[in-house]
This record gives C-alpha cells, structure tokens and sequence, in this order.
C-alpha cells in the first residue's frame, strides 16, 4: 500500500467490511471504519467522519470494487488499531472515487476462516473473532437490556441454522439492529443467509453469537456459497418449516458442551486472585443448597427474564425490555455452594441450571410456595449432587469499585459428557470456504434429518426433567435436616 506522505496515487481496491458508525468515547465525533482489500489481498483500513459518512453512504457499498486516490494516509495510532498495518486512510470529499465493474467475490471469500458451528464451544467467552455463514430462519422481538453502568440498549435475536440444521442464536446490538435487523426482518420469508466476521461467543443460553463494535455482514452475498445454501434450502424446505413452527432452539441449549481438557480447570481457592482479569472460570466439585428458607423461584418477563410485578400468565409492557407483549412466567432462581477440595464459592444458578439441579421446574416451585407454603420443600427439590460434577461460572462485578464478585452458574457438566480437548481443531479448518462448500454439496442432494433436540446440560439423557422428586442425602435425611 503507501505511507504518509505519498501523493499522486490510484489503487483499485474492494470494499472487503463495513462498521457500523459510531461516536468516539472522548469526543461528539463520529466515525465508520471500513476495510479496503486490494486484488493480493493486502489490507487497510480507511476511516470517514461525520458529513461524510452520509456522503459516501451509496458510494462505498460493501463487495463493490473501486478505484480511489487522493485519500489522506496516516500512521495509525496504535489505540486505535483494529486491523494489520500501520497506516490508514482518511477518505474525505477530496478522495476521488470511481466504480469498477469487477466481481471480485472468490478474493473477498478468502479472508474468511468459516467457524463450524459445533466447534464454536472452543471460542466461547474468549476475545476470538469468530466468522460463520448461516441462513436466518426466525427473529425473537426487540428488547432493551440495561447495562451495569446504567445504560440501555436495544438488542435482537437472529436464529441461524446449517446445513446440519444445528440452530445458533446470534444476538444483534444497538446499530446492528436498526440496520441489518431490519432488512432481515423484512425478508426472513426469503430465509437470508449471512456471511458475518468478528463476531463474539458467549456462554449465553449454552452457547451463543453476539455482534461486537466492528462487526461485518453480507446479507444474501454475490456468493456462490450463498447459492448453495439457497438450494439446499429448498431443498429441505419442509425439514426447516418444521424447525421454525416448533421453536425449540429458544429454550434449549443449540449446541453441545465438552468437558473442557485438565489445563482449563481452576481451583476454587485461586479465583479470588484471578477474577480481575478473567471472569469465566470451569472447575469440578459438588453443589449444595445450604438454606432452605430462600425463594427458589421469582416472577419474570417471558422476553428479558428481568423481574416483573404482574401475575403469572398476564400479558403486560416490560419496564426493562420495553416489548408491549410480555408474558408473566416463573423463573427458577437458587443460592448454591459449590466446593471442591480446595475450599467453596456462594453462586447464583437462575432458570435452566437451576431447574435441573433442583430437578423441579419454576412452576412447581410456584404453585408449591403459593398452595403449600407450609410443606417441606425438602420433598420437593434436590439438595445436592451426590457425584463430582464440572462446573463453568462467571465472576460478575458490580461496578468498576467494587472489591468483591459474584457469582453465577452458567451449567454444568457430568462425567458421562462427551469429553473433546479444547484445543483440538476440526478437520476441514484450514482449506477454503469454496471448497468446503463443494464438499457439503452431497448433502444438497438428498433431504437431511434433523438432529434430536438438545437436553439440558445438567441432564443425562436417560434422567428426564421430573416435576416433583423426593431428595435423599446420604442415609440419615433428619441428620442432613439439622446440619442444614
């Protein structure tokens, strides 16, 4: 590329990603970082800020190809750096800029390092960027979240299935939203298949995709992979119909868990000492409910999960979440001690992991505090595991001054788990995306089953989720009741 300074210049570059724009922290000013890549597949990055974001809006059209020159190249600040490379551009309203006729889709396909999406466990709550293609077969409602500093943001789910019909959530933050949201939005009934990079994930319903800040997507690409799919898809248009009338991706976890390999384990001992810069930690120990007199379960809404006031089955406006059409529904909620021999944390287990270690669902917990407040809830619930189990949390901060963290079970695995090593790499990583769609093409040919619905990840598949189960602990239960 070229260095600062350097003038009287034309390159023909393609329009490789494009940010959403956004205002800098310490200033009103707004910026949109875009990702030039020319026909070596050499990289940079080029900036506009504010009236000419707006200017170039139709000019600068993410896959189209162009000459430019006259753009303004700079050292980049290290802060500021999200792409390889030590310089960028400013393009202005002096940068000439002129269309060329060109496809250069294969080029743009080669900056992809495509994620299968039950490899996606490896990348989970790490910093990874991760790039995937999915076709979008269902949207969940707008919802607003309130962050720990105080802040509201709006926020979408997007379903995503492949050609194994594995289902993933990926949830759209803030500009995402009003943008790529949309048009999917308008055209789920064309079923859009996306082709998205730097995205995040989280442990979040399992296992789950968020946007971050310089997120990237092509929507129904000039791609043949995207044809591909769309084939496929018609393929199997009765096996997806199926899938979205039956919904069961919004409540069970859409990927499988592994136990993680010997290294990714912590003790709880060492925690304390590690949380300021890691907030996710697996370790392997045993669960108790250490008080009985606590709430197992709190009213909340069916859409945010954040606590409500309305009685259960109402349809009301969330205050948090703002959807005008929540459901009132019970909501599992219990304070664990989980130990190991090296000492035990307090942790919070909410829905799903706390339904499947008490082995009682949120309306049974309600019905039984609201028909028989006086009853022993010991006969209803689950006290502890009696075996050794491995457990992934999260530290949870309140704000940046506080000293002390919480915690919260995210879930838990048992021994019977399929174990994979958590460095261990899929086969077909490392060749090309072309040619990986080549090689799925067999599945085009014929219909695909899909695979069962996911269990919990506290269950084993042969212990089914009972609605009420007496608890035995160890042999003498009065003992226990004491100690308790």
């Amino acid at each position: 590329m070229f260095h600062p300074g350097d003038v009287g210049w034309t390159v023909k570059v393609t329009i490789a990603e494009k940010s959403p724009a956004r205002t800098a922290k310490k200033s009103p000013k707004k910026y949109q970082n875009i990702i030039l890549m020319d026909s070596e597949g050499s990289t940079v990055q080029a900036t506009l800020y504010d009236h000419n974001i707006i200017a170039f809006q139709d000019e600068l059209i993410q896959g189209k190809t162009y000459l430019i020159s006259n753009a303004l190249v700079k050292l980049t600040n290290l802060e500021y750096r999200s792409q390889s490379g030590d310089t960028q551009w400013t393009i202005s309203g002096k940068t000439r800029i002129q269309q060329v006729d060109e496809n250069n889709s294969a080029l743009l396909l080669t900056a992809y390092n495509f994620i299968d999406f039950e490899d996606l466990e490896n990348h989970m709550d790490t910093n990874t960027d991760i790039s995937i293609i999915g076709m979008v077969i269902d949207t969940r409602p707008k919802r607003m979240i309130q962050t720990r500093s105080g802040n509201q943001c709006q926020v979408q789910d997007i379903i995503l299935v492949n050609k194994r019909l594995e289902t993933i959530i990926l949830t759209m933050w803030e500009n995402f939203v009003d943008n790529e949201c949309n048009y999917i939005c308008e055209n789920l009934a064309k079923k859009p298949v996306i082709i998205a990079k730097h995205l995040k994930v989280s442990s979040f319903n399992g296992v789950s995709l968020s946007t971050k800040a310089n997120s990237s997507f092509f929507i129904d690409g000039p791609f043949d992979i995207v044809e591909h799919f769309k084939t496929w898809a018609k393929k199997n248009a009765e096996t997806l119909n199926n899938i979205m009338s039956e919904k069961c991706y919004l409540h069970l976890t859409p990927s499988k868990i592994s136990l993680p390999n010997k290294s990714k384990y912590t003790d709880i001992k060492n925690i304390q000492g590690l949380q300021k810069t890691q907030r996710f930690f697996w370790i392997k120990g045993k669960a108790f409910v250490k008080v009985l007199n606590q709430p197992f379960w709190y009213m909340s809404c069916d859409n945010c999960n954040k606590v409500s006031g309305a009685n259960c089955g109402d349809i009301y406006q969330c205050v948090y979440c703002k959807y005008p059409n929540s459901k009132a529904a019970p909501r599992a909620k219990v304070y664990l001690q989980l130990m190991d021999s090296t000492g035990y944390i307090n942790a919070t287990a909410i829905g799903e992991p706390a339904e499947s270690f008490l082995l009682c669902n949120a309306k049974t917990l309600m019905n039984h505090s609201v028909s028989n407040p006086d009853s022993n809830i010991i006969d209803l619930i689950r006290l502890a595991t009696e075996e050794e189990k491995t457990f992934y949390i999260k530290a949870i901060q309140q704000n940046e001054e506080a000293t002390e963290f919480k915690y919260e079970l995210l879930f838990v695995l048992g021994s019977d788990s399929t174990v994979t090593a958590g460095n261990q790499q899929s086969k077909d990583k490392g060749k090309s995306p072309m040619l990986e769609d080549e090689q799925s093409q067999q599945m085009d040919s014929k219909d695909v089953t899909p695979p069962p619905a996911k269990r919990s990840l506290f269950q084993t598949p042969e212990t089914p989720l009972p609605t009420k189960k007496k608890t035995e602990i160890g042999t003498n239960k009065d003992k226990d009741k004491k100690e308790v």
